[in-house]
């Protein structure tokens, strides 16, 4: 069965073939539409006009079927089938059988009751009931009462054109004031559909009437603008009617969709909170039996009544557990608050929670056992009462489904990352097993197998373990084999804790922390890259954009380490360098470190000779930037330089960034630089001539951020244009620049395509 939508797909692929059709006949350069119409053979546009409206019966019945529901749409089924009954009937009329009148009088009654049907289906789709209804129908009978007058009475052409062209004016206007007033903030395509054929039907027939007047009979039937009815019965009309129902049943099919899905979320809501206010108004008086059942007992002296009380102590206790777990479940249902995260050492907190079960496992006599394979004093951030809810769930069952045997917690890391872990926590007991078909249906509220029965319970249990689990992200998974016992796990993704953090940064003793450093660097791409990776080692960085702010700075404040950009907007690193030397400043023992991707031998002889002590080599490389800092305090080292891979995309670089940038930061910056990267090049040819200080900035600037991105080649290409440019070796030649972009980029889509 098709969709509306679909429906009206189709037939716009009938629309365009007819009219590619039509525009054959036509005769494109005369203006007037009579003209035109004209040269339409009278065959031509009755095949034409049957092969549309035979389309529209398919159509509209195929939109009923999918619709059947909806009051309305059952008549409009019919409406096609009169327009093809009453074009018959006039090509009947175009043969002299003596009838010619009977055909052309029942076949305008046809034109005038499909003009009804459509007035009074869309009345009851839209529930419409008005006055103006009413009116349309006494008028449109008045009418086909008159034609018929002027028909088979006073024969006169003129008055039964003018009859016609009337209806047809009087059915636009109403349609246009129906859809105005009720449908088109709710449908509004829809609307737009109708509303265009209602003013072409308004328009067309009010010039046709206006033409045709001062003409004789013989004329008339000649002129095109007479043919000009049949256009608009047999091929406009059925085209914008049956894609207006389509969409219009589309529309509506989405409002009820949207009410729906509303009202099941309403729905929901109204069901948590009278579980939730029930089961604090049972608890109540509950707690009052208990209480008292209780009192009596420890007053009693007679021994007979003691059984009694034990007997009503339990039964409440029973019920109030029961409560007690439909308002755990009416609350997971229904709460929508954040996650109340807590940074928490996760192996003494797993201890605790065993402790509590491990009574119950001693007097059933089975062995029960935590195994935690973490990293010592690993702390996570995770919200405590809601993990606790689903452990406690899963470790209880196992110890109640388990009557020998043994119950094992299970939690392991499997994914380990710079700032968090994805762990998988196992329950395992050697119960009876469960069978494959109950499986299914666990997660589901208050449903039990057979031993569940049993034992007893609620059936809940399951179900709040695993819609908390859906709220932290995890899946509940359950496998499980009879006569051998059940595991029951689920992954869990958390970030480490700070306590984590510390401990791990202050175990790594081969890199140094909490230093003062100086970033000297005009790229914001490559100030927050240094900037993320300096401070996961806790230094504390200053920034500096210019080699004027760099030397403010150095007279201001004592650092530890300079990493110094040798290419800045203002004035090189060389300079900065030989500047601090006529100076006084604070730092003339402080190490310096280039940060730079200029590597040539000269540069690399240039930086030794002003005191560098290290290149730090963009792209960046965390465990470059440790190892240069770390050195730096040890002593002067030999420059070292690092040998780029020659690629035209380097996945690694994506990879390195991403601890950086979060996804849509690093989609950002890709973009950005993707998008604009020919529109730069582009530029440095423009001005290289005339403004070569700024086509350098722009040529280092963009070499910086194509290495950092991973287009090796590319960058390095327009290092080597950056370097003619200083050495004055113009004039540039950017064509190699330009294929090596082309192929970068075509490698990089294809590696986003196989992302996806």
């Amino acid at each position: 069965m098709k969709c509306p939508l679909e429906i009206g797909q189709i037939h716009q692929c009938f629309i365009n073939l007819s009219y590619a059709f039509i525009a054959q006949q036509f005769c494109y350069d005369k203006p007037n539409i009579g003209r035109v119409i004209i040269m339409l053979e009278l065959k031509t546009l009755f095949v034409t006009s049957f092969c549309i409206v035979m389309v529209m019966c398919l159509l509209n019945f195929l939109t009923w079927r999918a619709n059947k529901n909806t009051p309305g749409t059952l008549p409009l089924v019919f409406y096609p089938i009169f327009i093809l009954l009453a074009l018959a009937l006039f090509k009947f009329h175009n043969h002299e059988h003596g009838y010619e009148n009977y055909a052309l009088s029942l076949g305008y009654l046809l034109l005038f009751s499909a003009s009804v049907i459509q007035a009074v289906a869309l009345c009851r789709f839209f529930k419409f009931q008005h006055i103006s209804l009413t009116l349309f129908l006494i008028a449109t009978t008045w009418l086909s009462v008159t034609f018929n007058w002027f028909l088979f009475g006073d024969n006169n052409l003129h008055a039964r054109i003018l009859i016609y062209d009337l209806q047809r004016i009087i059915e636009g206007v109403f349609l246009s004031y129906l859809f105005i007033r009720v449908a088109l903030k709710r449908y509004p395509n829809a609307s737009i559909i109708y509303l265009i054929h209602c003013c072409l039907l308004m328009g067309v027939f009010s010039l046709r009437t206006f033409l045709l007047k001062d003409l004789s009979g013989e004329e008339i039937i000649k002129d095109g603008w007479f043919s000009a009815a049949v256009l608009f019965i047999g091929i406009l009309t059925p085209m914008f009617y049956a894609t207006g129902l389509a969409v219009l049943c589309n529309e509506r099919r989405s409002e009820n969709l949207k009410s729906l899905t509303e009202k099941a979320q309403k729905d929901a809501e109204l069901r948590g909170l009278f579980l939730s206010t029930m089961s604090h108004e049972i608890r109540t008086p509950l707690n009052g039996i208990l209480g008292s059942a209780q009192l009596i007992m420890n007053q009693l002296s007679d021994p007979k009544g003691k059984p009694y009380c034990e007997a009503i102590i339990h039964s409440a206790e029973s019920l109030n557990f029961l409560v007690t777990q439909v308002l755990n479940y009416a609350t997971v249902d229904q709460s929508t608050s954040a996650l109340y995260e807590e940074d928490v050492e996760l192996e003494p907190w797993l201890k605790n929670i065993c402790l509590l079960s491990s009574p119950i496992a001693e007097q059933k006599r089975l062995k029960f056992e935590l195994n935690v394979n973490l990293p010592d004093k690993s702390c996570y951030y995770f919200d405590q009462e809601r993990l606790r809810q689903v452990l406690s769930n899963l470790i209880n069952n196992a110890i109640k489904f388990t009557d020998q045997g043994s119950v094992k917690i299970q939690v392991d890391l499997l994914h380990s990352k710079t700032l968090e872990h994805t762990l998988r926590f196992s329950v395992q007991d050697s119960g009876p097993g469960i069978e494959d078909d109950d499986i299914e249906y666990l997660t589901e509220p208050y449903v039990q197998t057979s031993s569940g029965k049993k034992k007893g319970g609620t059936g809940l249990g399951l179900a709040i373990s695993s819609r908390i689990l859906a709220k932290l992200g995890s899946v509940l998974e359950i496998e499980s084999e009879i006569g051998k016992g059940s595991t029951f796990s689920f992954n869990l993704t958390i970030g480490l804790g700070e306590l984590s953090l510390v401990e791990q940064r202050h175990k790594s003793k081969q890199y140094l922390t909490g230093l003062n450093i100086l970033l000297v660097e005009d790229l914001p791409l490559n100030q927050k890259i240094a900037i993320e990776l300096m401070a996961m080692d806790e230094h504390k960085v200053k920034l500096a954009d210019t080699g004027k702010n760099a030397i403010e700075l150095l007279q201001q404040h004592k650092f530890d380490v300079i990493l110094l950009d040798m290419n800045l907007p203002d004035i090189s690193g060389q300079t900065v360098l030989r500047e601090l030397q006529t100076i006084s400043h604070l730092n003339s023992s402080t190490p310096i470190l280039a940060f730079t991707a200029s590597l040539s031998k000269s540069e690399t002889d240039e930086y030794e000779s002003l005191g560098i002590k290290d290149v730090v080599a963009k792209p960046i490389k965390q465990e470059k930037l440790r190892q240069a800092i770390t050195n730096s305090q040890k002593g002067y080292l030999p420059i070292s330089t690092v040998e780029l891979k020659p690629l035209l995309y380097d996945v690694v670089a994506a990879h390195s960034l991403a601890t950086s940038f979060n996804e849509d930061e690093l989609s950002s910056v890709y973009n950005e630089f993707v998008l604009s990267a020919r529109s730069k090049l582009n530029r440095c040819q423009e001005i290289e001539a005339t403004d070569q200080d700024q086509c350098i900035k722009i040529l280092h600037r963009q070499a910086s951020t194509a290495l950092q991105l991973g287009f090796n080649l590319y960058g390095l290409e327009l290092k080597k244009l950056e370097r003619r440019l200083l050495d004055k070796k113009t004039p540039l030649e950017f064509t190699e620049a330009i294929e090596i972009w082309q192929q970068s980029l075509a490698q990089y889509l294809k590696h986003v395509r196989s992302m996806l």
